[in-house]
């Protein structure tokens, strides 16, 4: 087309630019709906957690591994945690009911099983191990602590800290051993280096393999005993054959645990921050009984007086004299003066009015709203929520027993990680020491001792005791169980109950048989029993 041709075209009307426009709209419409169903058909072959649509742009969508951020977020995560667990009810109460489900009044104690060539228990030597180990235990700590106080200590440590640091020292109390716990928070998270040919890595010396070789301890007071070892500028170096460094690895390569109290924490402070705004709001609503709008914004009558004669009194029982100055400077001041107090009227400076925050939010009411976020809290930590909840409101028997078995089946699995983390190596550690320093324990036989050896956590009641004792007695008749096996799940030593039971008989003799009830007399028109006694008046 040439130039004049152009200038000779006829000009579009308007009519044909409009229908251009329409045409085209529809178009692209029909194009993008296209792509749109040929977008979604792929969407629904893949993972729908994987898109990203604009209502969920805060969900992240990467994430650095667990050891980068624990070495940035663990002193930020140990420390809420114990702020938590110090401060914060609903915590204090799992933390007590905690200690309660796997420890007990009596902790995890030792029960030996060493047996005779003929088969049955050897219960003298059982006895005189558990007795060394019991005395041990009177004072296993450097610092004077008790045994059962390290176990509380150590179940402590997962929930507040997240890992279970501690050591051996020898030459150290009766027996020349006790176990010295160490603050995890002394294991630099920081220090990140090369040391003879190794990495150094949140204050843990490792191989090629991740495997431990020392730990890097901070030396926070000069003159810290932490025996002969070699210090790193403001560091200790221990070995890692001398630390028992223990937390829950939830990750491959993990390196450092972290609090258990981290899951839900952020929804247990609001919470609290919820209750204090409650309860700070319920206080001023109950003192606070209105306002007094004056034209001059000037305090009613007899309320700055009473400011001023409380002054003038206070200062009159000190012996001092005020000046007329220092007089209008009071009375001044009580005209403006407010509070919030039981039964208060506070005056509105002229003005000025008051407008009350009046939100629909939240939708639910005080009540409510606690029992929604503890039943999430209570999920993260393995706890029915009528237990961390102290709500025993709407339970029953059904309701409670699906709650208080589950609690329990994860007490269990707390019991069995202690026990792998402080008893099992603590036992192994110290039972050298306790052969030599107790008479006729043989220290040809530390094997056979440390082979014989099991724990036997506390174990609970149950929620119907009539029934769980029912279904015994009839897994005894159909010799499905034994008598020993349902007194371990009970918690209890079979052995002691043994003994218990054989000094009763020795000193009481065996009970007497319960009497047979009479069998009523089938030819008897009374129902008078065959071996019931004659009436003396026939």
């Amino acid at each position: 087309m040439g130039l004049f041709d152009f200038f000779r075209k006829p000009q579009e009307t308007a009519a044909e630019r409009a229908d251009w426009l329409n045409a085209t709209v529809r178009t692209v419409a029909a194009s993008v709906h296209s792509q749109n169903i040929a977008g979604l058909r792929t969407a629904s072959r893949s993972f729908s957690a994987a898109e990203t649509p604009a209502w969920v742009e805060s969900w992240p969508t990467s994430a650095g591994s667990i050891n980068q951020d624990l070495s940035r977020q663990l002193p930020i995560l140990r420390s809420r945690a114990r702020a938590t667990a110090r401060n914060d009810e609903w915590a204090i109460g799992y933390m007590l009911r905690l200690d309660d489900g796997v420890l007990g009044d009596a902790g995890i104690p030792l029960q030996m099983r060493l047996k005779k060539p003929d088969g049955s228990f050897d219960t003298v030597t059982n006895a005189r191990v558990e007795e060394a180990y019991s005395d041990w235990g009177k004072d296993c700590e450097v610092s004077g602590m008790s045994w059962r106080e390290v176990e509380s200590l150590a179940l402590a440590a997962g929930p507040e800290d997240g890992e279970l640091l501690y050591r051996f020292r020898t030459g150290k109390g009766k027996y020349g051993i006790q176990i010295q716990l160490l603050d995890p928070a002394l294991l630099d998270v920081t220090v990140h280096r090369d040391w003879g040919g190794n990495r150094v890595r949140m204050g843990i010396e490792i191989d090629n393999d991740g495997r431990p070789l020392a730990y890097w301890i901070n030396a926070t007071k000069a003159g810290d005993d932490f025996g002969d070892v070699m210090t790193v500028g403001r560091h200790v170096r221990l070995p890692a054959s001398e630390v028992r460094h223990c937390f829950l690895r939830r990750h491959v390569g993990q390196m450092r645990g972290y609090p258990w109290l981290s899951g839900g924490a952020r929804r247990l402070w609001m919470l609290h921050d919820f209750e204090e705004a409650a309860a700070v709001a319920s206080s001023n609503a109950a003192k606070r009984q209105g306002f007094f709008y004056t034209p001059d914004g000037e305090a009613p009558v007899g309320f700055s007086d009473t400011i001023i004669s409380s002054v003038l009194e206070a200062a009159k029982a000190q012996g001092k004299v005020l000046t007329p100055d220092e007089v209008q400077a009071i009375t001044a001041a009580a005209e403006k003066y407010t509070t919030t107090n039981p039964g208060q009227y506070d005056t509105l400076p002229h003005g000025t009015q008051f407008v009350a925050n009046d939100s629909k939010w939240p939708d639910v009411s005080a009540d409510g709203y606690v029992k929604q976020q503890l039943r999430g809290w209570s999920a993260a930590r393995g706890m029915s929520y009528v237990t961390a909840g102290n709500d025993l409101e709407a339970v029953n028997y059904s309701s409670a027993r699906v709650g208080i078995v589950a609690e329990r089946e994860h007490y269990k699995r707390l019991q069995g990680i202690l026990i792998k983390w402080l008893h099992t190596d603590a036992f192994k550690t110290v039972l050298p020491y306790l052969v030599l320093g107790t008479r006729l324990l043989a220290a040809t036989r530390i094997a056979e001792y440390q082979a014989a050896a099991t724990w036997q956590p506390r174990r609970w009641a149950g929620i119907d005791p009539v029934k769980e004792a029912t279904a015994d007695e009839i897994n005894l008749k159909n010799l499905t169980t034994s008598r020993r096996r349902i007194i371990l799940q009970r918690g209890d030593d079979p052995d002691e109950i043994a003994a218990e039971i054989a000094a009763e008989i020795a000193l009481y003799g065996l009970p007497d048989a319960p009497a047979r009830p009479a069998e009523p007399d089938a030819a008897d028109g009374e129902g008078k029993g065959k071996g019931k006694p004659a009436d003396k008046t026939e």
